[in-house]
């Protein structure tokens, strides 16, 4: 059985071939026999282009794409732990002693609306919100002002999370070699 590759005029691969079971169709004018080996380094490693008629290597990466892809990982590394440090819960003393407050996108939206309840509230308002003391989850009664202290605690927490966040991301982006990239982490 023999392979081929197809190409556009630029030399982009465009399609594989092989002579039994995907013949090169008729209409397609560019197109070279390559070996299996050829074929399986081609999909393997994108990148492979056809110059006069020959198959032709990708250049390797250069340094300063190595860097940038460094970079890129660790920046979305970066990004999936501040992520989940926004989203795992965060403390606060606000009942006396400290407790454990949820933070997922609808805890969030459930404080928020204990807030805004809060500001308009009588002197004996309460309002129920989860929280956790020794790892025992509890629908726990909030005075307005506790209500507004859990709302501080968890800016003060989302505020240092983005700021570690911005911090890695300009030591990332000032960094000059993959090792000094790779020692960045959260």
């Amino acid at each position: 059985m023999k392979k081929f590759a197809a190409y556009d005029s630029q030399g982009h691969i465009t399609a594989y071939y092989d002579s039994i079971d995907s013949p090169v169709p008729p209409s397609v004018t560019n197109a070279i026999e390559i070996t299996q080996d050829e074929w399986l380094a081609c999909i393997n490693q994108p990148g492979y282009t056809v110059v006069n008629g020959t198959l032709v290597a990708p250049l390797p990466p250069t340094n300063e794409e190595l860097l940038a892809e460094s970079k890129a990982l660790q920046t979305a590394k970066a990004s999936t732990a501040c992520a989940s440090a926004l989203t795992t819960g965060f403390p606060s003393s606000a009942l006396g002693t400290a407790h454990i407050y949820p933070s997922q996108d609808d805890d969030q939206r459930n404080l928020q609306s204990a807030v805004s309840a809060s500001a308009v509230a009588p002197s004996n308002w309460t309002t129920r919100i989860w929280c956790a003391n020794n790892d025992a989850w509890s629908f726990t009664a909030h005075t307005a002002a506790q209500v507004l202290q859990v709302n501080a605690d968890w800016l003060a927490h989302r505020v240092a999370a983005q700021q570690k966040y911005a911090d890695l991301i300009a030591r990332i982006n000032a960094a000059n070699s993959i090792e000094e990239v790779q020692a960045i982490d959260w």
